[in-house]
């Protein structure tokens, strides 16, 4: 049997949100912001199961494995690293992983129905990535002048099939996103339709995510 594992990235600690703890820890209509990933990977239907990635004081306090339930995994010094962990332990205790779907637990309006769409979707894509177009003026260092058709922007969640992501992705790579590190020829799918997607930054953030969870709520 073949199994599809989730990976919540919450190892960050927030400098630009300047709380008193890490932001994945503050409340979003009194939950933590990190349980909104939590159920959605506990609810989607086709996660066997899913891992946390946390700092080193999370790991060893060991508090959110004790109210959620969680497997944790200590992440690294960078995103990269933390993602290499996720891997690297998925490698060792999950042999069967066919797929992988990450999401940043500073993006808490995931949905169970999200996951288990990106997932079928690796069914025929190789990888899948939250896209965006760009709907201002683009601003180019290198060349002054950017067309924004030649552009999109990424966001997470990510899906990958986990062998493929396995073999191609290093944590010493300069590049940022997992999927910039697979070979040209592999199959991307750019998924537009999460429109409502929201990465919480700063405090203020927080009322824009609550409106947002109001306003599906009353769809």
């Amino acid at each position: 049997y073949q199994m599809n594992i989730g990976i919540i990235l919450a190892g960050g600690i927030g400098s630009r949100f300047g709380a008193d703890r890490p932001k994945q820890y503050c409340k979003i209509f009194d939950k933590e912001m990190i349980w909104y990933s939590i159920n959605a990977f506990e609810s989607a239907k086709s996660i066997d199961d899913f891992i946390v990635v946390v700092d080193a004081n999370e790991m060893k306090s060991g508090r959110l494995a004790k109210d959620y339930g969680v497997k944790l995994v200590q992440g690294g010094s960078t995103r990269n690293e933390s993602f290499q962990n996720a891997l690297d332990y998925i490698h060792e205790n999950f042999p069967d992983c066919k797929n992988i779907i990450e999401n940043n637990a500073a993006c808490p309006m995931i949905t169970p129905e999200l996951i288990d769409e990106f997932i079928g979707l690796l069914d025929e894509y190789d990888y899948v990535n939250t896209a965006y177009k760009i709907t201002d003026a683009l601003g180019s260092y290198k060349d002054r002048i950017a067309n924004r058709e030649d552009f999109y922007l990424i966001q997470a969640p990510d899906a990958y099939r986990f062998p493929l992501i396995y073999k191609y992705f290093d944590k010493n790579s300069e590049l940022c996103h997992p999927a910039h590190q697979l070979p040209l020829d592999t199959k991307e799918y750019r998924y537009f339709d999460y429109n409502d997607n929201y990465k919480v930054t700063y405090p203020e953030d927080i009322m824009i995510v609550e409106m947002l969870m109001n306003r599906r709520k009353n769809k």
